[in-house]
């Protein structure tokens, strides 16, 4: 009885290894990590949307759409990498479906942004972020000790690093350079050319400011936690009220929004922004 448990003890111990979508090698990581990069699965991401949208995607389905086959080591590499950037999760046994994350990255005008998230939704990435936050990362040697030390295994730190500095770049945070990792600055829209002129009156109501703050939580009475991610990120972009927004701002705005419903929504047809400048409608009124 003493054998089998030291043997079913080994196994449980086996069994709690982080995943790293990694051939497997006698000495196993402790930590999770990517041996792809970023845009490794970005890319499945945008292979799932184009399948099944927001839905579940049977893996099958979403090889032959990737022009792989489910056996494949390299599909699944990249479906594993998808997974630990938090971009897919399961869907039932043998199916995939985005994550919000996922939504968000697919997006135009949320990628820049999730790009930055994934990166340091990865446990190493993120580990390593926390720690040299404000400071130089160690040269190429010591970044492996350092990740080794983090729990990956010796026969992958190589590989680890690899990955690391690879999505590190994808993802802006070698922005100011590839010695330090500096999350990056997202502008307040992919899509829409808004611009604002900070007005904060004095006689603001402080009613209108919280329900302003509480619309851009996405937290409102009406349940807008609940709304589509890209309609989220939509409302996130709008100016303060009471801020100077040019007409071709807010025309941009809303061509991106029209984007994100032909996406989201079933229906024929075709929406069309139009801008027509103030002196024009001057001159008709005289």
């Amino acid at each position: 009885m003493t054998g089998e448990k030291v043997k079913s003890d080994a196994a449980a111990s086996a069994r709690a290894k982080a995943d790293t979508g990694a051939p497997r090698t006698n000495e196993r990581s402790e930590i999770s990590f990517p041996y792809m990069d970023l845009d490794d699965a970005i890319d499945v991401a945008k292979h799932l949307y184009n399948r099944t949208a927001i839905n579940g995607c049977p893996l099958d389905e979403l090889a032959a759409e990737m022009r792989q086959t489910t056996s494949s080591g390299n599909f699944r590499l990249k479906t594993a990498t998808a997974r630990i950037f938090g971009l897919v999760e399961k869907d039932g046994q043998s199916s995939l479906k985005l994550t919000d994350l996922g939504c968000r990255i697919v997006s135009p005008d949320g990628e820049i942004g999730a790009r930055a998230d994934a990166f340091i939704a990865v446990p190493l990435y993120n580990q390593i972020y926390e720690k040299y936050l404000g400071k130089l990362l160690p040269p190429t040697k010591a970044l492996e000790r350092e990740m080794q030390n983090l729990g990956v295994s010796s026969k992958q730190t190589m590989k680890a690093r690899h990955a690391f500095q690879r999505s590190a770049k994808q993802a802006g945070y070698f922005n100011a350079g590839e010695d330090r990792l500096v999350r990056p600055r997202v502008a307040a829209s992919a899509n829409a050319n808004v611009e604002t002129i900070d007005q904060k009156t004095a006689d603001e109501r402080p009613q209108d400011r919280t329900s302003t703050q509480t619309r851009r939580n996405g937290s409102s009475s009406t349940g807008g936690s609940n709304y589509h991610p890209f309609i989220i990120g939509l409302l996130d972009t709008l100016p303060e009220p009471g801020t100077l927004w040019t007409v071709e701002g807010r025309a941009a705005w809303l061509q991106a929004a029209a984007q994100n419903f032909t996406l989201i929504y079933k229906g024929e047809g075709k929406i069309d922004v139009h801008v027509s400048a103030a002196n024009a409608d001057k001159a008709v009124q005289k």
